[in-house]
């Protein structure tokens, strides 16, 4: 079996699911914190 008969066999490396969910974590926090900064003044305030 040739090289490239071996690679049409094997399936293509998909993206790595560590990237995928630090990516997803990362978004959260983002929003979480953006949020926090909308939200901070109104509660200081009372």
């Amino acid at each position: 079996m040739s090289d490239i008969e071996r690679q049409k066999d094997s399936p293509s490396p998909g993206p790595s699911l560590t990237v995928i969910y630090s990516l997803i974590v990362l978004a959260l926090v983002a929003a979480i914190g953006f949020a926090l900064l909308i939200v901070l003044p109104f509660y200081n305030r009372r």
